[in-house]
């Protein structure tokens, strides 16, 4: 099923929201992904970490998902944990991958509507983890993140990624 195709048809009061809601509570990964992405505008970013946890582990997008909703929630110490699992079971954290994967998540978000509310809830409790699994960038601050974030180290890219969610939400 094509991605946007699915976020125009799980929307409350849509086409298919009745089966995606059966779905996510006959324990589907994607649906649990997509809900947990869908909600988080509305119900908060606590509430859809709880509908994410079970898939952490199992299904990278939804782990690294409780990550970046961590970071928001300056849920630091958490983040870093869930970002060492994340590191275990799916991708090096400075990988192409992992950044391709926070870029999807970050799309996704705004094929559900995220960015039309433009909340920006999150952005002064916002506390990237700084630690031995992961450490905020020190050059975060010399780099032009608006632009292409191709030449930018990988740990930049996460950071901003987190950044770019935090104000979207």
């Amino acid at each position: 099923m094509e991605d946007g195709f699915v976020t125009s048809q799980i929307r409350q009061s849509c086409q298919f929201r009745e089966f995606h809601l059966k779905c996510v509570s006959a324990g589907n990964r994607k649906a649990i992904y997509y809900e947990g992405l869908l909600t988080a505008p509305s119900i908060g970013l606590k509430e859809s970490i709880k509908i994410l946890e079970p898939n952490v582990l199992m299904h990278g997008f939804s782990t690294l998902a409780v990550v970046i909703f961590n970071v928001c929630l300056s849920n630091d110490k958490e983040a870093s944990k869930v970002f060492q699992l994340f590191a275990a079971y799916h991708h090096d954290l400075r990988s192409d991958d992992t950044c391709e994967m926070g870029e999807s998540i970050e799309n996704q978000l705004k094929a559900f509507g995220a960015e039309d509310l433009n909340c920006n809830k999150y952005g002064e409790s916002f506390k990237f983890p700084d630690d031995g699994v992961i450490k905020t960038p020190r050059c975060v601050y010399g780099h032009d993140y608006a632009n292409n974030l191709e030449g930018d180290c990988k740990n930049c890219r996460l950071f901003w990624i987190c950044v770019n969610i935090a104000n979207i939400l």
